[in-house]
């Protein structure tokens, strides 16, 4: 009976600790552990979000090697887009949406605006987890004018569940041949 009576105080006991708001992290984790991915807080932006506050990737390059060894950074990129037109370029940013059904397409932003990135010939995908971490992605400038039957999203409308997902349209569209996330 005392038995019982014990174990039923302890798991009360227990039961009142885990439903603690003030809970601290479980002293028992090994140093070095990396602590749980926690989703960024709604109505952030994926310019605030941090390595720290979402899932990490077990794989950090996708597609072909990133061979450009200089950046072009994305404001240059938004601000005349057709100087970059049909040219390779290499931009980064932090990713803002990802296709959720197979990781074909994602977008990048930072304060200036962001670009649609359509993985090239689907020959590669991104993972669907990716949304705010940090990328370095290589391919070429869509140029404005190209046929809208060849852009992406004129017949899955992903440009269409990109703005869903960010709230906004996406100025410029990169063919990528290569993805590298840096966090």
């Amino acid at each position: 009976m005392r038995a019982k009576l014990i174990a039923s105080l302890s798991f009360l006991v227990l039961a009142q600790i885990g439903c603690s708001p003030e809970r601290k992290p479980d002293a028992a984790a090994p140093p070095g552990a990396p602590a749980a991915p926690t989703a960024p807080a709604e109505g952030a932006s994926p310019m605030q979000a941090s390595a720290a506050s979402i899932a990490r990737l077990e794989k950090k390059q996708f597609g072909a090697p990133i061979t450009e060894t200089s950046t072009t950074p994305l404001p240059q990129l938004l601000q005349d887009p057709s100087k970059f037109s049909g040219k390779t370029v290499r931009t980064e940013g932090v990713v803002s949406a990802v296709c959720r059904s197979m990781g074909c397409w994602m977008e990048i932003a930072d304060e200036s605006g962001s670009a649609h990135i359509k993985m090239a010939g689907h020959s590669f995908f991104v993972p669907k987890d990716a949304s705010g971490h940090r990328a370095v992605v290589q391919g070429t400038m869509v140029a404005a004018d190209a046929d809208p039957g060849a852009a992406c999203g004129a017949k899955d409308n992903c440009r269409g569940e990109a703005e869903k997902q960010t709230g906004q349209v996406a100025k410029i569209e990169l063919e990528a041949t290569g993805v590298q996330f840096l966090d």
